[in-house]
């Protein structure tokens, strides 16, 4: 602490920052020499303020761009861009938040106020520089934030052209809480070799997590997520693997008054921005994602995050479970699986060494079983009374029975008596 500036010190202690978390310690030490850094670090141990403290305090004011923060979404680069302007303000630096689908005149505008710090998305990034309205010549630090997520194949280029446009002698700084092939090869991709800096097994500073799944057939997975809005407080950020299937069941809860909403990257920025902003505030018992929408995203207090569909990797499914027990709080990870679910999610999750623990909703509470005096009652059986017996006589055919005498008129009546003389 001793070395960051001193309006970062008194900022520190005003908003309650206690001792730095483990990566906060390391990346100081590597960026404040100047040294390229890849840092690895479990999600919520701090990782922003990590790289934005010491890459703030070497950019010097009214000198151009000198720092770029480069985003994986739209919602991280907001999100990180607040924070990174909160702490720039304490030293007089200007920072500009620059994303897609934003009015890119607007931009523009803005870019004439020469702000020292750029935090944004690769493609509006990228989409400036080639107009050459915003000027990357004088960068000093680069850093790529969820750096697995930026150089996966469909950002990998972008994030490339972006960086060949700032000076060859430029710092940077990978950070993320998982790696990548790409992340393990940097210096082929950017002629830089960084120092390494994995604090996973070290860091303190994470949630305590359970992890939990609930069984049940595909089409009551609706019925379940209902349920759970149905516990006390209960709020959740419920991951899909794709859109279409989110919006499906978004349209069946909303039917059956649930409060949800959605976030994903087809919705536009103004509608996201509001759902997001819903949620945060407590007004959405559940909001809908997919990955991409949700990487990054720090969202206070957060007890719940549910897995609709399972996650297609186990990086996937410690960016997930980041969302939720951040900085020391409690959370828990549900996912809901059929039987067939259940045996591939073990097996997808086996190399975290997760203790797993079967749960399910009862009255209105995440048990592990429901109390054995319901079971009982479940399985008692009620006896049905005995009816009576009844006897079936069989019919008399008619060939059976007794048949009349043939007699003649005079041999009638031959046992009644005679009249009386």
């Amino acid at each position: 602490m001793e070395k960051i500036v001193p309006a970062f010190q008194k900022h520190w202690e005003e908003v309650g920052f206690q001792e730095p978390t483990m990566i906060q310690k390391e990346a100081f030490t590597y960026l404040e020499e100047g040294k390229d850094m890849v840092g690895i670090s479990p999600t919520g141990t701090g990782k922003t303020l990590a790289y934005a403290l010491p890459a703030l305090q070497k950019v010097a004011p009214s000198d151009g761009v000198q720092l770029v923060i480069l985003e994986p979404s739209q919602e991280l680069a907001v999100q990180v861009g607040e924070v990174v302007k909160e702490w720039a303000n304490e030293i007089q630096l200007t920072t500009l938040t620059l994303i897609g689908n934003a009015n890119i005149k607007r931009q523009i505008e803005k870019l004439k106020a020469k702000p020292e710090v750029i935090v944004g998305t690769p493609g509006r990034i990228l989409e400036l520089a080639e107009q050459r309205k915003l000027k990357l010549h004088q960068v000093r630090i680069a850093i790529l934030d969820e750096a697995d997520q930026l150089l996966s194949q469909d950002q990998l280029h972008t994030v490339r052209e972006v960086v060949k446009k700032m000076p060859s002698e430029r710092q940077m700084g990978f950070f993320s809480a998982t790696s990548n092939e790409v992340v393990a090869h940097l210096q082929r991709w950017f002629n830089a070799d960084p120092e390494w800096v994995d604090v996973t097994e070290t860091d303190d500073s994470k949630g305590e997590l359970s992890h939990a799944y609930i069984e049940m057939p595909v089409r009551k997975r609706n019925q379940v997520l209902k349920q759970l809005t149905n516990m006390d407080g209960f709020r959740a950020l419920v991951f899909f693997n794709d859109v279409g299937s989110l919006m499906t069941t978004l349209e069946k809860l909303q039917y059956d008054g649930v409060s949800a909403e959605v976030l994903h990257s087809e919705e536009n920025k103004t509608a996201r921005k509001k759902n997001l902003q819903a949620f945060r505030s407590g007004k959405l018992s559940l909001l809908l994602t997919t990955d991409l929408a949700a990487r990054g995203l720090d969202i206070q207090d957060l007890d719940y995050v549910v897995q609709y569909d399972l996650p297609i990797s186990k990086e996937s499914y410690v960016h997930r479970s980041g969302r939720t027990g951040r900085m020391k709080r409690k959370g828990t990870v549900l996912t809901l699986v059929n039987e067939r679910d259940l045996r591939n999610f073990k097996q997808l999750i086996s190399p975290l060494n997760i203790d797993l623990q079967k749960r399910q909703v009862y009255q209105g509470e995440l048990v592990s079983e429901k109390p054995a005096v319901e079971k009982e009652m479940k399985t008692k059986t009620v006896s049905k009374p005995k009816q009576k017996e009844t006897i079936r006589v069989k019919p008399v055919e008619q060939s059976e029975k007794k048949k009349k005498k043939n007699r003649r008129k005079n041999q009638k009546n031959k046992g009644a008596r005679k009249k009386k003389s």
